[in-house]
């Protein structure tokens, strides 16, 4: 229970949970798009994983800094996006020749454009926007959700899993899986 400095007592309700859920996913979506965009900024600059460097495309050259790749990348653009991984593929793609940030990237792209829909969601109420993640939850979790809305999916708990995990658990252990492969 929930106690307002008034001396009443409130409940917190269902939609409030489902609401926090959403909060902390957009979060965790935002803190992986800014991992994506900062791993590869650096490795533009030449920075070092386990394997090495990220080999260049041909005509390409390693940056000198992190602010020199940045400009360089944006173009003239104020910013560019990192939440649809199609995209993230095909930019590493002309700045990089077979990079593990690229290999990485794609072999997770269908489940990662399927969290990057569940963000789409939260962000907007657009029937189109509705109808993806319906699409998602169906493929994901076998169903819709009342409303087409994200917090109840994240909250809900996952069929199979031993020991039973949120969808938004389980979500976030994959990107941490994923960042941790792009950044090792």
């Amino acid at each position: 229970m929930v106690q307002p400095q008034d001396g009443t007592s409130q409940r917190l309700r269902v939609g409030d949970i489902e609401l926090a859920y959403e909060l902390a996913f957009l979060r965790v979506f935002m803190a992986w798009e800014v991992l994506l965009e900062g791993a590869f900024l650096r490795f533009m600059c030449g920075f070092m994983h386990s394997n090495g460097q990220e080999p260049l495309a041909a005509g390409k050259a390693y940056q000198p800094t992190i602010s020199d790749a940045e400009t360089y990348l944006l173009n003239g653009r104020q910013y560019l996006l990192w939440h649809n991984p199609t995209h993230v593929i095909n930019r590493a793609g002309g700045f990089f020749s077979n990079s593990r940030f690229e290999l990485i990237l794609a072999s997770a792209q269908h489940r990662v454009e399927h969290f990057a829909t569940v963000r789409h969601r939260i962000a907007h109420s657009q029937k189109d926007a509705a109808a993806k993640f319906d699409t998602v939850s169906m493929l994901l979790a076998g169903k819709r959700y009342m409303g087409s809305r994200p917090g109840r999916f994240l909250r809900d708990w996952q069929v199979g899993i031993n020991p039973p995990q949120r969808w938004f658990a389980s979500i976030c252990l994959e990107l941490e899986s994923l960042s941790h492969q792009i950044c090792a």
